[in-house]
């Protein structure tokens, strides 16, 4: 089967790195066009104790989500970096995304609205219970995607 566009889902891990690696050499023996993305985390909110007047420190808390998201942000253009020097040893049609948002439905609606024939991911191997509190990003896009998806151990 031919996959003239593949997204490769990355996040730093182990498991990603092995999807880079198996995503990057089916492109090569394909033809394919590899689009490496990397989904940014929802800014989180500080919380406080009680007694915290929000009202009081609400400019430090902005100013520490937006240095948060800053920091997210450029370590994610590195990763991305780097995976497409990575692949561009396989493939020269080679992009990169930065997406935001839940990272199973950004990956997903990515690969939806771009026509993505296949999705390869990692699997970051959660177990027992966190697995079952927190699910993982690959069991959501394997449920969700509309297309197929290739998860890598």
């Amino acid at each position: 089967m031919k996959y003239g566009k593949v997204l490769i889902a990355l996040d730093g891990s182990d498991g990603s790195q092995q999807a880079l690696q198996y995503g990057a050499e089916l492109a090569k023996s394909t033809g394919s066009e590899l689009t490496l993305a990397h989904v940014l985390a929802e800014p989180a909110y500080p919380l406080y104790g009680e007694g915290f007047t929000m009202a009081a420190y609400k400019g430090s808390i902005e100013q520490e989500v937006r240095d948060a998201a800053t920091s997210e942000k450029g370590h994610g253009e590195e990763l991305l970096e780097e995976a497409r020097n990575t692949a561009l040893h396989y493939t020269d049609h080679v992009k990169t995304e930065i997406l935001e948002g839940e990272a199973a439905r950004s990956i997903c609606d990515y690969a939806k609205v771009h026509d993505i024939d296949l999705i390869v991911m990692g699997s970051r191997g959660l177990s027992g219970l966190k697995r079952m509190v927190l699910g993982s990003v690959s069991q959501q896009v394997l449920s969700e995607a509309e297309c197929p998806v290739l998860v890598t151990k």
